[in-house]
């Protein structure tokens, strides 16, 4: 999980009220894109199966955001640092 976690898994229908919420939140969704672009990076017999996972952690966000979170910081620990950004497909 990203340092200093102000969310609370509670309803995930509620929008984000405070600026630690909403700073939560960003840092989540630029962690989540990183994590696509990177995966999108790898040789296809990898790459597939990490997008498929990476779909999942991103589909967790809507019920428990802190616990993708966490998914999400140990997906991004296994993928490589630096992906050379693919080609348009």
């Amino acid at each position: 999980m990203a340092a200093g976690h102000p969310v609370e898994a509670g309803n995930p229908d509620e929008e984000p009220e405070s600026g630690r919420d909403q700073e939560f939140y960003l840092d989540l969704a630029r962690r989540l894109r990183d994590a696509h672009r990177r995966a999108n990076a790898l040789p296809d017999p990898v790459r597939i199966p990490a997008i498929r996972r990476l779909l999942t952690v991103t589909e967790g966000v809507k019920r428990d955001p802190v616990r993708a979170s966490g998914r999400l910081d140990r997906m991004l620990a296994e993928l490589p640092e630096q992906a050379e950004d693919p080609s348009t497909r």
